[in-house]
């Protein structure tokens, strides 16, 4: 896993997500009001597809806008009754600039 700069921690407003391009892929960053920073694929799970950047945070839950499904931000897993997930990757803060983890082949 490889970590990559993808901004400062004053650019990841809370409860409002982000988008930060990684290869050629859009993750969509969420920042609790703790402070925690969670890092999820873009794109609903549900089957209208869609993106979840849009999404509303409570807690470590967000609420897909798209579906109308709760998904967690730690592992991007569809909370029941309905059922899904999104890839999410790990996120570390140092000095208050943020990093996203990238799978390396």
């Amino acid at each position: 896993m490889e970590y990559y700069h993808v901004g400062s921690l004053d650019q990841f407003p809370m409860r409002i997500g982000r988008v930060v391009r990684m290869s050629e892929q859009e993750i969509a960053v969420f920042r609790t009001t703790e402070g925690k920073l969670f890092a999820l694929e873009n794109r609903s799970p549900g089957p209208r597809g869609g993106t979840i950047v849009e999404g509303i945070v409570s807690g470590e839950v967000l609420f897909d806008p798209i579906c109308d499904w709760k998904i967690g931000l730690a592992d991007g897993r569809v909370l029941p009754p309905d059922e899904g997930q999104v890839r999410s990757y790990p996120v570390d803060i140092r000095d208050g600039e943020v990093y996203v983890g990238w799978p390396q082949p």
